[in-house]
């Protein structure tokens, strides 16, 4: 398993994360404008993108090397959202072994917290790859204040 930091602005990160296939929703977008406003405010995130090597490393293989680096990474305690995108061969989808086994070893740092997973198989590939979106919340809101401008004209 390969593992990188990606390390561009956070904002602008979110906003490239598209699905080509599917311009009618959100306008192919994984995050809407809420969403990317949502994550970026009060949060500090960090990154990483995970891709299987070719050849020598199963799928299988692959889950438990993330899980590992998931369990062993030294990631900060507190309200996280967390986001993992899989990026799937076409056609494939995660099977209930699969999901059961993510879902009973993510570990418990994210407690606090809520963790999504994307699947997405969109176009071939041949090998797994995950992006995992982490974001510490510094100063959690439980009211988020929007203003929709004037709505009663006087």
């Amino acid at each position: 398993m390969i593992v990188t930091k990606i390390e561009i602005p956070f904002r602008e990160f979110l906003e490239s994360l598209k699905i080509p296939s599917a311009p009618r929703i959100k306008g192919g977008k994984i995050f809407s404008p809420d969403e990317i406003n949502y994550l970026t405010r009060y949060s500090t995130p960090s990154v990483y993108e995970f891709t299987q090597e070719i050849g020598n490393e199963t799928d299988r293989e692959f889950y438990e090397m993330f899980i590992k680096w998931l369990q062993e990474e030294d990631l900060t305690y507190g309200y996280v959202d967390v986001y993992m995108i899989f990026y799937l061969r076409y056609g494939q989808h995660l099977t209930n072994d699969e999901f059961e086994y993510l879902q009973r070893n993510i570990p418990e740092r994210f407690e606090k917290g809520h963790v999504w997973l994307y699947e997405i198989n969109y176009r071939r590939r041949f090998r797994l790859r995950v992006r995992l979106i982490y974001c510490l919340k510094n100063d959690f809101q439980r009211i988020i204040r929007k203003k929709l401008g004037n709505i009663c004209n006087t």
